[in-house]
């Protein structure tokens, strides 16, 4: 590759224009030449000042008019003009060298996409970190792309959705992506890039820190679309979902079955979030955190059993 490839980064957004302003200005920030980047940001009908912030940075902004994050990829794609294409999300703030560290690994042009850990910022709140340390454990358990790693780099079968670059002449070969997915989008568009006989590296160096959720209506909102997501590419591919996935779906319903059982495990991980953190009030929101994730993943992995989602806009 050149030495500074031209790179499109693309953002889904929906009222989102406060943190918008912190996304874009850590992208100003980035140690990379600034007539080789363009920032496109894929607005899902805002009616928030988000426009104003992205028009206000420079970047180019595109109408998502199905105002979800597969069709926001799709229009960005559409009109991004870089030989690398770096997906991000609004809530995201960057290392100065998150860019430039990519590029060693595109040497080996096998590899048609980069990502790296996905870091909680420091000042994150307490409902954010018990998420996280949530997260911390669906990657013990191999459940998640978003890792936190900074010590590895290695071939990995996934990418985060919010720290992915890749060739953007790989990507053209998948694009657009079939826009009936609610969410896992990302792992689909992955699955077929691996198809093709294509890599990705999971590199250390290539650094994100991501906020979670803020409020429980809001994590309970995101896990069950995640839900219905994955549980939509795994009708396309069992590969695509994983048993954790399905005991995790079936949790509540044998929540309320199986009574003690399940309060018994939902004890020793609470009591394991507590020796670990030894503050009571992280226990507390730990314990709301498991409760709305099992809540959330299986209220959708049933509503997408039994009655399949056929309309994702705006959703």
């Amino acid at each position: 590759m050149q030495e500074y490839p031209f790179i499109s980064i693309i953002i889904p957004v929906k009222n989102e224009g406060e943190i918008l302003k912190r996304c874009l200005n850590s992208i100003k920030n980035l140690d990379y030449p600034k007539e080789k980047l363009e920032i496109i940001v894929a607005d899902g009908n805002s009616y928030d000042n988000t426009k104003e912030v992205a028009e206000s940075f420079g970047a180019k902004v595109v109408l998502n008019e199905k105002e979800v994050v597969v069709s926001a990829r799709n229009v960005g794609f559409k009109v991004a003009e870089g030989d690398l294409i770096a997906f991000t999300d609004a809530d995201c703030t960057f290392s100065k060298l998150w860019l430039k560290n990519s590029l060693k690994y595109f040497q080996d042009y096998s590899i048609a996409g980069v990502g790296g850990p996905t870091l909680l910022p420091k000042e994150a709140t307490v409902f954010e970190k018990a998420i996280d340390y949530l997260f911390q454990i669906a990657e013990l358990l191999s459940a998640t792309s978003h890792r936190k790693n900074v010590n590895l780099s290695r071939e990995t079968e996934d990418l985060p959705g919010c720290n992915a670059i890749y060739r953007k002449d790989i990507l053209a070969r998948v694009m657009p992506v079939e826009e009936s997915f609610l969410t896992a989008e990302d792992v689909w568009m992955n699955y077929c890039i691996r198809k093709l006989g294509y890599k990705f590296i999971y590199a250390g160096d290539v650094l994100v820190w991501h906020h979670r959720r803020s409020s429980p209506k809001r994590f309970l909102h995101q896990i069950y679309r995640f839900s219905i997501g994955r549980l939509q590419v795994g009708k396309r591919n069992s590969n695509l979902l994983s048993i954790w996935h399905i005991i995790v779906g079936s949790g509540f319903p044998f929540l309320v079955g199986f009574f003690f059982f399940f309060w018994i495990t939902f004890f020793l991980l609470f009591l394991f979030s507590f020796f670990k953190k030894r503050t009571l009030f992280f226990f507390l929101n730990f314990l709301v955190v498991v409760f709305l994730f099992l809540f959330g993943w299986s209220i959708g992995f049933w509503q997408e059993l039994i009655f399949p989602l056929k309309d994702i806009k705006g959703r």
